[in-house]
């Protein structure tokens, strides 16, 4: 029988902070999230953190809303139990049930001499050079590498690399049409009536398919960290975490 440890549940601060950064998701997102709780279609967001919470008897510490192949809302929540260990899990938004977990993520991050081979295949096929590889788990829980490369003067570039075969995966368009960013003074100004806090840091960068968004952090009040991504073309708010 699971244990649980008085005093280790998840802080009740921490979990208002978790569900007021998460509930700031972008308009379009935030209505439709709203709509399904409304017709029992997702459970809200408060509820899952409480279920899990227990589940793990421990406290939510990290929650990042991910979208699932078929466009289906996910969080992936990362948790810390009763003693001091991390989880890491997959929850659906419909069911709040745990639909993928760290355990079961047989694919880990690759050895040196792999990353290698990975690195040099990455330049020579798109002739720059790599300046970061950061493992990650997408909304399936498959491992990849988030990939920056450097493309001066055009900007940098970034790819999805699946960890097991090295594949780039959504390669972007040859010969796209760039559209035009806003400038950031715009960018940020499109976030006032929904965020707030102190401006750590602001950054113009381009994602795995070579589309420029702006990468916020906001220092808020509770001493919590918000960071945004933000489409630089249409100022839509495509992803949002809180560390603490």
């Amino acid at each position: 029988m699971e244990q649980r440890t008085s005093g280790y549940f998840f802080r009740a601060a921490a979990c208002a902070a978790l569900v007021l950064a998460c509930a700031q998701a972008p308009a379009a997102e935030q209505d439709a999230a709203r709509r399904g709780v409304l017709t029992g279609q997702l459970k809200p967001l408060n509820s899952i953190i409480a279920d899990i919470s227990r589940q793990y008897a421990g406290r939510v510490i990290d929650v990042e809303s991910k979208r699932g192949r078929n466009g289906e809302l996910r969080y992936e929540m990362k948790i810390i139990d009763a003693r001091g260990e991390k989880h890491e899990v997959l929850v659906d938004a419909a069911t709040g049930s745990v639909v993928a977990q760290e355990r079961d993520w047989p694919t880990q991050a690759v050895p040196l001499a792999q990353m290698v081979r990975y690195i040099k295949q990455l330049e020579q096929r798109y002739g720059s050079r790599v300046v970061n590889a950061e493992f990650e788990r997408d909304a399936q829980g498959k491992a990849v590498y988030e990939v920056k490369l450097s493309d001066r003067p055009a900007g940098e570039m970034k790819l999805l690399v699946d960890v097991h075969t090295g594949e780039v995966l959504h390669p972007p368009a040859q010969n796209a049409v760039q559209a035009t960013p806003k400038s950031m003074a715009v960018m940020l100004e499109s976030l006032r009536p929904r965020f707030s806090g102190l401006v750590l840091e602001v950054e113009l960068e381009t994602d795995h398919r070579r589309r420029p968004y702006y990468s916020v952090e906001l220092q808020q009040p509770n001493g919590f960290k918000l960071e945004l991504e933000v489409d630089a073309v249409t100022l839509e708010v495509t992803r949002q975490k809180v560390d603490d």
